[in-house]
């Protein structure tokens, strides 16, 4: 996994689960609760997610992996939350298969 500062990128102090949720709704996701006690996961209608994994939950610098699920691709960013379309973009320029590194 290659992590790359979102061009979205500012610095934070540590980010919990509701900000995170708060955020990613500011962004413009729709938010998913199916898997919240593990995942916070942010949805477009256009096959986009966005998902915060426990792990990064009341960190500093959180990371944050945006999936294309109708191309199987997925791209890891860290820092401000993209929007739908900036993860879109992100995807179609720097997207790979899962598991695929640079």
């Amino acid at each position: 996994m290659v992590l790359r500062p979102c061009p979205y990128h500012l610095k934070r102090q540590n980010v919990y689960k509701e900000e995170i949720k708060q955020s990613f709704a500011t962004a413009g996701w729709d938010l998913d609760g199916s898997f919240a006690d593990h995942l916070v996961i942010g949805y477009s209608g256009d096959g986009i997610s966005i998902l915060a994994h426990k792990e990064t939950w009341g960190t500093e610098d959180p990371f944050f992996e945006l999936l294309d699920h109708e191309r199987m691709h997925t791209y890891w960013v860290s820092g401000e939350i993209p929007s739908p379309q900036q993860a879109q973009e992100l995807l179609e320029e720097y997207g790979q298969p899962p598991g695929v590194r640079d």
